[in-house]
């Protein structure tokens, strides 16, 4: 009698531990094995996981140590980007430290992700609101907000923020005129490739043709790095009494130039400035 409920007890235990153990949802045909190996290689203890597809690419929502993430995945098994959900207060202390000293640090927080992509860097986006407006704030580790979305009403699961692969001579170009920039994205779009670096503490967009060449450089600017000439042109412009809105400077093979936008009420427009005050 005792052997017999030992064993009973041993199968109870057995049974509860297959099926805490099997919580995932059975893998569509779709996903392919070596999809399947790359995410049990990448991600060995996830639990509750669902498979989707949207557009080219194999979605699975999951969680892992209980935090909830979603990993993007081609059907040959190439990773290229995992959405991780963390509180405010596991951001980064640069980040958080950059948000409550910036523009936006009295908005509600509604959101905040961790975004990790294939061979660029990692950002984290500070989903904020005010009564009808909502801004998303990007931030590098060290705590460089290196982009602004206004008005961002929800997203896709940030498909546009997965990196295009640069050519080799794209490559090349980056390592040689900015060898410590790190990546933050690459689109390619209509045969220009878009490359958004983050050189030092500048944040650079770089533009190249469809064979890799380099056609533009610009690099954001804060309105107090504008040189004199260029104030004292606006000044005596007749958008003088317009506020700066932003700056930028920009390099290209026929010449370099400041743009500059103002904006007066719903009045908006960009002066074309030289290093010598000359509006082009």
């Amino acid at each position: 009698m005792i052997k017999n409920v030992f064993l009973l007890a041993a199968l109870s235990l057995c049974l509860f531990q297959s099926c805490d153990n099997d919580d995932n949802e059975p893998v569509p045909g779709y996903v392919s094995a070596e999809t399947k190996a790359a995410f049990d290689e990448k991600y060995p203890a996830a639990k509750d996981v669902e498979w989707e597809t949207r557009n080219d690419y194999l979605i699975v929502d999951f969680k892992q140590d209980k935090v909830e993430k979603e990993a993007w995945f081609d059907n040959s098994g190439t990773w290229y980007m995992t959405e991780t959900d963390i509180p405010f207060a596991q951001l980064p202390d640069a980040v958080k430290t950059a948000f409550q000293q910036g523009e936006y640090s009295t908005w509600k927080v509604d959101d905040v992700d961790m975004i990790e992509r294939r061979d660029v860097e990692t950002v984290y986006v500070i989903e904020t609101e005010q009564g009808n407006s909502e801004v998303d704030l990007y931030y590098s580790p060290d705590g460089i907000l290196v982009k602004t979305v206004l008005d961002a009403g929800g997203n896709d699961g940030y498909e546009d923020f997965i990196p295009s692969q640069p050519s080799s001579s794209v490559d090349a170009y980056i390592k040689e005129h900015y060898p410590s920039a790190r990546i933050l994205d690459i689109d390619r779009e209509k045969g220009v490739t878009e490359v958004e670096i983050l050189d030092g503490t500048v944040c650079r967009e770089l533009l190249f043709d469809d064979g890799g060449a380099w056609m533009q450089t610009k690099t954001e600017l804060r309105i107090t790095a504008l040189p004199d000439a260029v104030m004292a042109a606006i000044k005596a412009s007749q958008y003088a009494t317009y506020r700066i809105d932003d700056a930028d400077f920009i390099e290209t093979l026929t010449g370099k130039w400041y743009l500059v936008e103002l904006e007066s009420g719903k009045q908006e427009v960009k002066l074309r400035i030289d290093a010598t005050g000359k509006i082009l």
